[in-house]
């Protein structure tokens, strides 16, 4: 009876190995085909509304490096960061940024008297979430930036305010 119990140990030990060694795989298949979502260009199909109320079709972006900045008029961290953002702006022409707001029409116009935007900015209502967890915001945070390569691959995400210095590294990739 010690041999068959050591023998049970053994089988339970190898059943345990086996089925953490399932978890593992599962897991990371699992978490590829979340990133393999986040990095999708499902972006491109998107059609927004411009400050002017003009639709604006997120397809005409496709092929070029793109930062998508998710904010709102009420979040004080995405209006902490709009100063670095339009300086980011006027310094990478080759990069197309664009600011989404989690907002509706009226209230972004109102912030934009005070506070210009110096890039492209896009009305989404909370449309915005939705688009923003597409692209992997799982955390539902805002601020939420995300740099999108001129393949559609997503290459870094920001939770919260966003710095120049972080940006520039993250556009500099090549």
């Amino acid at each position: 009876t010690i041999d068959l119990k050591k023998k049970m140990i053994k089988i339970k030990a190898i059943v345990f190995v086996f089925i953490g060694l399932l978890c593992l795989t599962l897991g990371a298949l699992y978490q590829k085909n979340n990133l393999s979502l986040a990095t999708s260009p499902s972006i491109y199909n998107e059609i927004l509304t411009d400050i002017e109320g003009n639709e604006v079709r997120l397809n005409r972006f496709k092929g070029q490096l793109l930062i998508l900045n998710f904010w709102a008029t009420w979040c004080e961290p995405c209006r902490e960061e709009i100063p670095e953002l339009n300086q980011f702006s006027l310094s990478h022409k080759d990069a197309v940024l664009i600011g989404i707001a989690v907002d509706d029409l009226d209230s972004v116009k109102k912030f934009q008297k005070g506070t210009p935007i110096k890039y492209l900015s896009l009305i989404a209502n909370m449309e915005g979430v939705r688009i923003s967890q597409s692209l992997g915001n799982d955390k539902g945070v805002l601020p939420f930036t995300v740099v999108i390569d001129p393949s559609g691959e997503t290459i870094k995400s920001f939770y919260g305010k966003v710095k120049i210095t972080e940006l520039n590294q993250a556009v500099t990739y090549k």
